[in-house]
């Protein structure tokens, strides 16, 4: 099975963040193209995923597992779904540890996973690297609104009470995502790698001025 690690950082303590994270129905909003088929029971989970990839589209239909340890900090994902109309499986075991860093915390995982199928050629290389290294950051983005909107009752009195001036109220937490588009990021990565190439310039400034 191929692995990755993926690290990713959020501007809350580990009190706020541990407790959110065994929350599935919170976590999955966060998470684009992924949604609930059914309310979890005890450990076990019940979902799809939603991926498009220009013409290529499936949807993962299965149930997963997850097993928190409160005094280790540490959780364990085990997951596999399947897409009959592609005759598409995804298979995924999902190792993470929280970890307090400064005034926020960092959560680390590692993520060990099979794809067979139409999708299975972006299972390897860069690309599913580079996928894995945005989807990662867009999640982390996720979970902070919806930590920032879900603020406790106490810290919205202290701050009300507080002579400094308040800070804006945050945005609202996102909606999840209905399906994730990798083909709209692996555009964003072609034109990454683009602006690298040519420093920054516009490719009509670069072509005009070969002539």
């Amino acid at each position: 099975m191929p692995t990755m690690t993926q690290t990713l950082a959020v501007n809350f303590p580990r009190a706020r963040v541990w407790p959110l994270l065994g929350d599935v129905e919170q976590v999955i909003s966060c998470m684009p193209g992924a949604s609930l088929t059914k309310p979890r029971e005890g450990d076990r989970i019940f979902g799809q995923m939603r991926v498009k990839l220009g013409p290529i589209a499936a949807a993962f239909a299965g149930e997963g597992t997850l097993t928190m340890d409160a005094a280790t900090h540490t959780g364990v994902i085990h997951g596999q779904g399947t897409d009959p109309k592609n005759n598409s499986r995804a298979k995924a075991d999902v190792t993470f540890s929280v970890l307090e860093e400064g005034a926020g915390t960092r959560i680390d995982l590692t993520v060990d996973f099979t794809l067979t199928g139409v999708l299975a050629q972006f299972s390897r290389g860069a690309i599913v690297q580079e996928i894995a290294n945005r989807l990662t950051a867009e999640f982390a983005r996720n979970l902070e609104a919806k930590l920032a909107a879900t603020a406790p009752a106490a810290e919205e009195e202290a701050a009300a009470s507080s002579d400094v001036v308040a800070a804006p109220a945050p945005e609202p937490a996102p909606e999840p995502a209905t399906e994730l588009n990798a083909g709209n990021l692996l555009w964003s990565m072609l034109k990454d790698w683009l602006r690298g190439l040519f420093g920054g310039r516009s490719l009509q400034d670069n072509h005009g001025r070969s002539r």
